[in-house]
């Protein structure tokens, strides 16, 4: 050993020394993640220490809109912490939706998703800046609701049948409003319209809380809305409510029929309402927000104002709520495909 020692060359490494830096590089190495979750489990532990803002790709006054300030109450009120709404309205939901993708992934940051910006928009716009599935993460789901086919009050269409046939016998005659180019409405009416074989000219506006007072004023004679933001003006006697698209009735609204049982089986839509957070947001601070939403939904006042306006409080887990994202974009992409639809 003495030998070997002093023959060796002095910028050559004794075995000792090679084993000694490989433990050192390893441990080094291994240092690096465990810093990060390290780091992380911190500002879960102290999540959130200031305000949080949640971004509405929709105008307020919406379904998405009264969904998303929900949950953002409810969740303020267990932080101790605002939440603050920041409405950025546009391209059927996808500004919005674009905007939170590439903020900072720090958790103070969250998106409001809904079909429209996460699973429909990659199949209608041809340059989308922003990829659903890799920028977005999901965080939880929280409820659900169906559409309404709604006409004015003083419609001549008193059901759904009498409003199909006319469309069939007046191709293009009749217009339907959408809450937006993109939007879950309008390409629920697209599908609607290719199943039965009838054309009506899309207006597309920039929230429902534009297109409604028009449908009521009678410059559209339709449109399939979200019933979170049409159920007001049903009740208040402006609108009249012809079917749900909902795979069961819903139990606002128990003497409207479902699209699928007046002869379309098969037809359901349904607007989902999840959070998400932009990807790269710390694993523990996803899994806080996680457990923090799962929390708010079992508060009874919370899942009453949700009920009176429609909606159905319905947790998801970021596991369920992306593996229903995947899927739910496969079912709007064969759609999409089928119909045409596509965001003027």
């Amino acid at each position: 050993m003495t030998s070997r020692n002093r023959n060796a060359s002095p910028a050559e490494p004794t075995v000792r020394q090679a084993i000694v830096g490989r433990r050192t590089w390893l441990q080094a190495a291994l240092m690096v993640p465990l810093a990060r979750a390290s780091s992380g489990f911190a500002q879960a532990a102290g999540y959130p220490a200031k305000a949080v803002k949640m971004i509405i790709p929709f105008p307020a006054g919406g379904a998405t809109d009264y969904a998303a300030r929900s949950i953002g109450v409810a969740l303020s009120e267990l932080w101790r912490q605002p939440v603050v709404s920041d409405n950025r309205v546009g391209a059927g939901s996808t500004i919005g939706t674009e905007i939170g993708a590439k903020s900072p992934p720090d958790g103070y940051t969250l998106v409001m998703g809904i079909p429209a910006g996460v699973t429909i928009a990659p199949h209608i716009y041809p340059k989308l800046g922003y990829d659903p599935l890799t920028d977005l993460l999901p965080v939880a789901g929280f409820a659900t609701s169906p559409l309404v086919v709604v006409v004015p009050a003083d419609s001549p269409f008193k059901t759904f049948a009498e409003l199909v046939a006319y469309a069939r016998a007046n191709p293009g005659k009749l217009s339907y409003a959408s809450n937006g180019s993109g939007s879950l409405p309008h390409l629920t009416t697209e599908w609607f319209l290719s199943l039965a074989k009838i054309s009506m000219t899309h207006v597309p506006y920039r929230g429902s809380a534009q297109a409604l007072p028009d449908l009521i004023a009678g410059r559209t004679q339709l449109m399939i809305d979200i019933i979170v933001s049409a159920l007001p003006l049903i009740e208040g006697g402006k609108l009249r409510a012809l079917a749900v698209t909902g795979a069961q009735p819903t139990s606002r609204l128990p003497n409207v029929p479902t699209v699928a049982s007046l002869g379309y089986p098969g037809f359901a839509s349904e607007q989902w309402y999840g959070l998400f957070v932009p990807a790269g947001t710390p694993e523990p601070v996803v899994r806080k927000l996680e457990r923090d939403v799962q929390a708010v939904t079992q508060d009874v006042r919370l899942r009453g104002q949700m009920w009176q306006r429609g909606a159905e409080v319905a947790y998801l887990t970021a596991s369920a709520m992306q593996a229903m994202v995947r899927t739910d974009s496969l079912r709007w992409a064969l759609i999409a495909r089928a119909t045409g639809a596509h965001a003027d």
